[in-house]
């Protein structure tokens, strides 16, 4: 009621049954009387407001870049998991590769192996054809 009623006759019968609002409102009727005063008064509130308005973007700001730092953070892991995956794949390919060179090298030892036995063996069953034929013939 104090602030809100601008009937004189309220006022002053708010005044006589509350005398300590007497002095209030003079104080606050004389802040109306004083345009520069209250201009002040509303600058500061909307510096206030401002410096509000400024510091909640900022909250806003900082909160969409933690979000994204853990979005990014997210990706890192991800990204970090599957580049180990491909990591171990090469590997045991390259393991793999090098078991099937190995064995590889093995049959063809292998092979070099008999080859040079079938050529023994070939060269054994030309000479005993050779002396076999030289026999016949004797």
């Amino acid at each position: 009621m104090f602030y809100s009623t601008q009937d004189p006759e309220r006022i002053i019968e708010l005044i006589n049954k509350y005398p300590m609002f007497r002095q209030m409102y003079g104080d606050v009727y004389e802040v109306c009387r004083n345009m520069e005063k209250v201009m002040g008064m509303f600058s500061e509130e909307l510096r206030e407001m401002d410096r509000n308005t400024v510091q909640y973007m900022i909250d806003e700001m900082q909160a969409t870049i933690d979000a994204q730092a853990a979005a990014l953070e997210e990706e890192k892991k991800r990204l970090g998991e599957e580049k180990k995956k491909h990591e171990e794949e090469i590997k045991r390919h390259e393991e793999e590769q090098k078991r099937h060179d190995e064995e590889n090298n093995k049959l063809l030892d292998m092979i070099t192996a008999q080859a040079a036995a079938l050529e023994k063996a070939l060269k054994r069953i030309e000479e005993l054809e050779r002396k076999n034929g030289s026999e016949s013939a004797e």
